[in-house]
């Protein structure tokens, strides 16, 4: 069985099956950006296929896995793939990067709990408050549901992101009013 997708953030993902195993292979346009990761998604989860490297004009990523390893990540079967720009090799005046770790950033326990483990977000330091952002996808499930009203949306790339931000404490920050408007 062999199956083509077009991943998000460009490029497509492909698949062979081999018995047990399972052969992907990412591949994207060599934008000069900076360095890009690819996950194979499923119905429930995402699994890491890796780094991308230059190869033949583009970038490029061949992995082969057991059927298993991607069943206990949530991602058999394969419903897509993801291409993620980890590391610019300009931060610009932006300067997001992507979080492994997103919990790291508030303190309290409940929206602790509900960014441990996901890999979506991104992070910038501005002064003392840490912004926290993930992708605004309007099929998708919201990323951070608990801190819903607190989330503001700004246009990174052309694309909406969500954006919090919390204190120096890691406390989340009530957003301004915009008095500008009228009610």
């Amino acid at each position: 069985m062999s199956e083509l997708w077009r991943m998000e953030g460009g490029g497509t993902l492909s698949l062979r099956e081999e018995g047990l195993r399972v052969c992907l292979e990412a591949v994207r346009p060599d934008d000069g950006r900076g360095l890009y990761k690819a996950w194979a998604l499923g119905r429930s989860g995402r699994f890491l296929l890796g780094t991308l490297i230059p190869q033949g004009g583009g970038l490029r990523l061949s992995r082969t896995v057991s059927r298993t390893a991607l069943e206990q990540a949530g991602c058999w079967p394969v419903t897509g793939g993801e291409a993620v720009l980890v590391y610019p090799f300009s931060q610009g005046e932006e300067g997001w990067h992507l979080e492994p770790c997103p919990e790291q950033v508030c303190q309290d326990v409940l929206v602790r709990e509900s960014l441990r483990g996901k890999g979506r977000f991104c992070i910038r330091r501005k002064g003392e408050e840490v912004l926290l952002s993930a992708p605004f996808r309007p099929r998708e499930p919201f990323p951070l549901p608990l801190l819903f009203c607190l989330a503001r949306v700004e246009f990174r790339g052309g694309r909406p992101w969500l954006v919090w931000t919390f204190d120096w404490r890691g406390v989340p920050v009530v957003p301004p009013l915009d008095t500008e408007r009228p009610v």
